[in-house]
């Protein structure tokens, strides 16, 4: 009897471990849980022991600027910081946050950076040159024939030399020829002491007073007022200059102003803007500009021919003074 039971014991724990889900977790398995659990809890703590150390690492350092503004020095600095570092500053200070050997580095490249600005006279030359021609040709006259006169009239300007003749009837003939050449030179020249990297800007001129006429209407009628505006006519240029060694760069805006005296309120512009580099103490083309224009006219015995042309350059020069 006690055999059997002991049977019937062994056969029903059988049939627990098979029916029952814990039947699934084996000693072995719930060892290699903990094995699991107690590696990840290494890494953890040996990533928290990381960053801990890195930033017992880490420094604050604030750096004076001997010669320069954080705001132009920050963009040159910070792709040098370490990653877990940072970089900031104002006015005339930088504040670093890294490793004592990275901000050694930032402090030698810092000493390329921070020296004193150069003081630098740029000098801006604008020329205006030109020339025209004018020629006319016109014969008039007139014919008396019975109680019938015709004639035709010279339809040009009153200018030029003339010949002809005329007879005791009162017929007359008369050629007028008109051959001129012109020309013009208007050179213009500007120059500005500046620091360099820092912006300038130099203008001279006048303001021109241009009459106006206005008409307005109302209920009662148009009214018509008359008074007189100013136009400021400014010439020179601005300028940004930085240089390395005996080389310089130039971003140069010059503009040029003049009224037109041949048409009352008119005023010629020329503007440039560029980007240029050269050598100091030499002058260096910026631009320039040439126009050109024709004209002719025919009547029935007159003809007329005009030539414009005009050259427009631009030169500058940068000289260091200390």
């Amino acid at each position: 009897m006690h055999i059997q039971d002991h049977q019937l014991a062994l056969v029903g724990l059988n049939r627990l471990d098979v029916d029952s889900p814990s039947a699934l977790w084996k000693p072995q398995d719930m060892s290699l849980g903990l094995d699991l659990r107690r590696l990840l809890s290494l890494v953890i703590a040996l990533m928290l022991f990381s960053a801990t150390v890195t930033a017992q690492n880490l420094v604050l350092e604030i750096i004076p600027l001997e010669h320069s503004l954080a705001a132009d020095i920050l963009p040159l600095i910070e792709p040098l910081v370490d990653d877990q570092g940072s970089a900031t500053g104002m006015h005339n200070q930088l504040i670093i946050k890294s490793s004592l050997a990275n901000i050694a580095e930032i402090k030698k490249v810092l000493a390329t950076f921070d020296r004193a600005p150069k003081s630098l006279r740029i000098t801006v030359r604008q020329d205006v040159s030109g020339a025209s021609s004018i020629q006319e040709h016109a014969l008039s006259g007139r014919l008396r024939s019975g109680g019938v006169t015709a004639g035709v009239r010279d339809p040009g300007l009153n200018r030029g030399a003339r010949i002809g003749v005329r007879d005791a009837s009162g017929n007359a003939i008369q050629y007028r020829s008109v051959n001129t050449d012109s020309s013009r030179d208007n050179r213009n020249s500007h120059f500005i002491t500046a620091v360099e990297g820092r912006p300038a800007l130099i203008l001279t001129g006048q303001s021109l007073p241009v009459p106006y006429t206005a008409a307005t209407y109302g209920r009662h009628g148009g009214i018509v007022t008359q008074g007189i505006d100013y136009r400021d006519i400014n010439s020179g240029f601005y300028v940004t200059a930085r240089t390395s060694g005996q080389q310089f760069t130039l971003e140069v805006a010059p503009q040029l102003e003049r009224a037109d005296q041949g048409n009352r309120g008119s005023i010629d512009t020329r503007y440039t803007s560029a980007t240029v580099s050269g050598r100091l103490d030499e002058w260096v083309a910026l631009g320039g500009a040439n126009e050109s224009r024709s004209g002719s006219g025919r009547g029935l015995l007159a003809s007329t021919r005009r030539h414009d042309a005009s050259v427009y350059g631009v030169w500058v020069k940068v000289e260091q003074l200390d």
